[in-house]
């Protein structure tokens, strides 16, 4: 029988050492080591993607390989990958770190220095054990890359951005689709889950903090099921309780959501802890929040490169979705993404105050209207998420209204609106006319200033001569014709008429001519 291993380890000794052994075993196939249990995940997850075949037999972890701790990932692997047999390799095989390992999930344990003889039977026997769990699903039965229901964590890129509302919103959504869904705060110093939602629940995730094995019951005892449906797991009353909650306890506490409710959406807040950072990192769909302002989309992209330094999320793996969006505003979401890295949602969030200042004044977010622009743009995000179907989306007013007027016809609209528009344009004409009028009289006045002037200058009738190409509407003009030091100057005034030639007259032009005065010389 050929078995496929896949090894994640940090140490570049022990992974050649490692991989030299198990080249030696028979029917082997060691794939390269993985140096971090991030890349590790990502390799199962598409490898399970095209089927339960396609995943190795057995999975060995090296106890120092980071950033999840091995039992963690461990764990992890072995919930989400039931079909994997996964070995520990470790300095320090004593019954203890057996008994935790067994706990976590692992067949088996091998120790340092490498034995042939031990991790030959190690391997074997979590490959036979893998085999006979294969056999059980079948051969045509397909392994999902994250065991349960559906995660979604959503997080601020700073204070008052409307993290909380979206995310109670999601599991109202998820809920209104015929799913079950958990509703947890882990906003663990400042959660306002209990608030928007006028709930008064003693029990809250910090009680879970100190329980190994997170069982239905322990779950039931811990949650509070509202009237509206979600299940909520509340964060401490007491902002101090928060820090009893660690990395490992909020992963058990996911890992139990996931496998007993169908959507699980979790509140992270604005602030970075390690119990949020964990369900960032195992979500199946991260959504950071940001207003279109330059504070947060600094704050946003700030967030987004903290989470890619300490290897939790990828900034192409994180959804961004705008809030109080308008289209107006200069900051537009593709702007956002250009400078956040994030893949943009489609969906955006109006701004909707007085929408929403009743419900949360009452603490009854649930009871926000059907209508609203608000939890329209909230929903849709929840379609494109995959949380609802599209019979579940409500119509916001606004577009209720706009399909409505469709439907009937704007002929009338568009009727009224030119009407109003016809006074307008004609006095636009009418100015544009008279001032070509004022020009062309402008011209007509100075060119007979130049006839007169060349008329007087040689002893004509100037008067005749400057009257004698211009139009009748313009009428003769005034002319006058002055000498001085051996130059005639001579000066024809006309009147404009008033935008149609003929009909009254306007204000007077006047133009001007000089030339040599040749009667002087005789």
């Amino acid at each position: 029988m050929t078995v496929r291993i896949l090894a994640g380890t940090a140490d570049p000794d022990a992974a050649r050492a490692l991989l030299g052994l198990l080249g030696q075993l028979p029917g082997a196939e060691p794939a390269p080591a993985l140096a971090d249990s991030t890349g590790l995940l990502e390799t199962l997850a598409r490898a399970a993607e095209a089927g339960i075949d396609e995943l190795p037999e057995v999975v060995i972890v090296q106890e120092g390989i980071g950033p999840m701790p091995a039992l963690d990932l461990i764990r992890d692997v072995a919930l989400r990958f039931p079909a994997i047999g996964v070995v520990l390799l470790t300095a320090d095989p004593s019954p203890a770190v057996l008994a935790a390992a067994m706990d976590s999930g692992a067949r088996g344990v091998v120790g340092f220095p490498l034995s042939y003889d031990e991790l030959g039977a190690r391997v074997e026997a979590a490959a036979t054990w893998s085999a006979g769990v294969r056999r059980h699903l079948g051969p045509q039965r397909a392994l999902p890359a994250v065991a349960g229901g559906t995660l979604i964590a959503v997080a601020g890129a700073k204070g008052g951005v409307g993290t909380t509302v979206t995310a109670v919103q999601l599991a109202l959504a998820a809920h209104a689709s015929g799913r079950s869904t958990a509703l947890v705060d882990l906003d663990l110093q400042g959660g306002d889950i209990a608030s928007y939602l006028d709930v008064q629940f003693r029990r809250s995730v910090a009680d879970l903090a100190d329980i190994a094995d997170v069982s239905s019951r322990v779950l039931h005892d811990a949650m509070y099921v509202h009237e509206s449906g979600p299940a909520l797991l509340l964060a401490p009353a007491d902002g101090e309780r928060g820090e009893d909650v660690t990395d490992r306890s909020a992963r058990l506490v996911l890992a139990a959501l996931r496998q007993r409710y169908e959507v699980v959406v979790v509140d992270c807040g604005t602030q970075m802890t390690s119990a949020n950072a964990v369900a960032v990192e195992v979500a199946d769909a991260a959504v950071l929040v940001l207003t279109p302002d330059v504070i947060a989309v600094r704050a946003a992209k700030r967030m987004v490169r903290m989470w890619d330094r300490l290897q939790i999320r990828k900034p192409q793996d994180t959804t961004a979705v705008v809030n109080r969006h308008t289209r107006g505003t200069e900051i537009q979401p593709s702007l956002i993404g250009r400078i956040t890295g994030t893949r943009m949602a489609t969906s955006v969030i109006p701004a909707g105050f007085r929408e929403l200042q009743a419900v949360i004044d009452a603490g009854r977010l649930q009871d926000l209207d059907a209508r609203s622009t608000v939890k329209a743009g909230i929903w849709a995000l929840a379609g494109e998420l995959g949380l609802v179907s599209g019979a579940t989306l409500p119509a916001a007013r606004g577009k209720k209204q706009r399909r409505e007027r469709s439907e009937r016809g704007d002929r009338g609209q568009v009727t009224l609106e030119t009407l109003g528009m016809t006074p307008i344009i004609l006095i636009t004409l009418l100015l544009i006319w008279q001032a070509v009028l004022a020009g062309y009289t402008f011209t007509l006045a100075g060119n007979a200033a130049d006839q007169a002037a060349r008329a007087a200058a040689v002893g004509s009738d100037a008067s005749a001569a400057a009257s004698s190409d211009l139009p009748s509407a313009w009428g003769p003009g005034d002319t006058s014709v002055s000498r001085a030091d051996g130059t005639v100057s001579a000066t024809v005034t006309l009147k404009m008429p008033l935008l149609i030639p003929g009909i009254g007259d306007f204000v007077p032009i006047s133009g001007h001519a000089k030339t040599l005065d040749e009667t002087a010389k005789r």
